[in-house]
């Protein structure tokens, strides 16, 4: 019989999302504590012998009781189940400082009463011993450093030791960071790089951080990303959320399978500038508003469970601007979606000599805070000036973005 581990992360639970009214918020953490609850059931299920949970399980470093609570109710149902649970701190669930409650995890909570081991260091690997139908283990875990920067390695020069009797027949490390190839585009943080894998003594590294799922081997070390337990931002569309199912055997083989489930709806609705300008130079007829093409547009994709974000791209002249109701869009869209934001970050305007690019106007605040902290971190004269100026924009973006864009 082969051992079985459940491998997750990314939970994200007590999500908050930037203008969503009271009541569709409460709806949408229900969806995610849904996702998670159907992790945990299979575990059970499976009869798993280990919960390994990958970081960020909580969204915040101070989720609310309900969602406290859920998670107490889960890891009793597994506890009660023979499945031993596992887990190390995300980005988002980590203290960023030992004055932010305490530098401690939510999740310390649960390790303290017995219901999880917390893998709380981040500059060295801690590990537990087990032993399982004629197999040793050793499942280790490496917390998020909130201390480290943009071009910091945080598995570099970490050694995964063995116990004095022996290496075990198998062993795994749980992780949440970036990996050298699987980053988030636009983000300035640490990233773990293919050559401190290939050094790393491990069978398995299990990573949570990026929500599509992935796997590939570097050395001897199988890479697993098992994703996200359900979409969270706005342009996720190209994965299913899920989670990752390994088993390892006695004769050293080993298997792994996702599994996956429906995420709430998503759509992107895109409009092009050419698409709003008047024919002969645009396709817009004489006899519409830029308005009433946008809200054609929406009304044809209309969902009311689905979490939509209207694009609108290209090139517009200052009058046809002037004249796109974006207030009238909103409320329409509002009324039609679960709910509805519209991104005018690749929008231009044209400029009084009718040119656009280098010469347009900037519609993006987010777009604007990245270019003015790009050229600062450029100017910085040392290590240490770079890394304040990516905390200060992580945080600022946090405070701005936040539930539209990943930390």
């Amino acid at each position: 019989m082969p051992v079985r581990a459940v491998i997750t992360a990314d939970n994200h639970l007590n999500r908050y999302h930037a203008k969503m009214p009271v009541v569709r918020l409460e709806e949408r953490r229900r969806v995610l504590r849904r996702a998670f609850r159907h992790t945990v059931d299979a575990a059970i299920e499976l009869r798993a012998d280990f919960f390994l949970q990958c970081g960020d399980l909580f969204d915040t470093i101070d989720p609310r009781n309900a969602e406290r609570s859920f998670v107490a109710s889960c890891l009793a149902d597994l506890r009660e189940a023979g499945v031993i649970t596992l887990a190390v701190g995300g980005n988002h669930d980590t203290p960023r400082q030992s004055t932010e409650q305490g530098g401690l995890l939510a999740a310390d909570l649960y390790a303290r009463l017995g219901g999880l081991r917390l893998f709380s260091a981040s500059h060295e690997i801690e590990y537990e011993l087990f032993q399982r139908h004629g197999l040793t283990l050793a499942i280790g875990g490496l917390c998020w450093d909130a201390q480290t920067a943009f071009g910091d390695d945080p598995l570099e020069g970490v050694a995964f030791p063995d116990p004095p009797e022996g290496r075990a027949d198998w062993k795994l490390l749980l992780m949440h960071s970036s990996l050298e190839g699987h980053t988030y585009p636009g983000t300035f943080e640490p990233v773990v790089k293919r050559e401190s894998i290939a050094r790393l003594d491990a069978d398995y590294l299990l990573v949570g951080h990026v929500h599509a799922r992935t796997h590939f081997t570097v050395g001897g070390t199988h890479v697993l990303v098992p994703g996200a337990t359900e979409r969270m931002y706005y342009e996720e569309f190209v994965h299913d959320p899920g989670f990752l199912v390994l088993e390892l055997d006695t004769s050293g083989r080993a298997r792994h399978e996702w599994r996956t489930f429906g995420a709430q709806p998503r759509c992107r609705v895109k409009v092009t500038g050419h698409e709003l300008t008047p024919a002969p130079f645009g396709l817009r007829l004489p006899e519409q508003d830029p308005t009433s093409v946008v809200l054609e547009r929406i009304e044809g994709q209309a969902a009311d469970d689905c979490l939509a974000t209207l694009h609108l791209e290209g090139v517009l002249t200052r009058e046809v601007y002037s004249a796109l109701d974006l207030g009238r869009v909103q409320e329409v869209g509002n009324g039609r979606y679960f709910f509805f934001e519209i991104d005018t970050s690749q929008l231009e305007l044209q400029d009084e000599f009718g040119e656009a690019g280098g010469r347009g106007m900037r519609l993006s605040q987010v777009e604007e805070l990245q270019l003015t902290a790009g050229l600062m971190r450029d100017a910085a004269q040392s290590h240490e000036e770079r890394r304040v100026v990516e905390v200060a924009l992580q945080r600022i973006l946090g405070e701005y973005t936040q539930g539209m864009a990943p930390q």
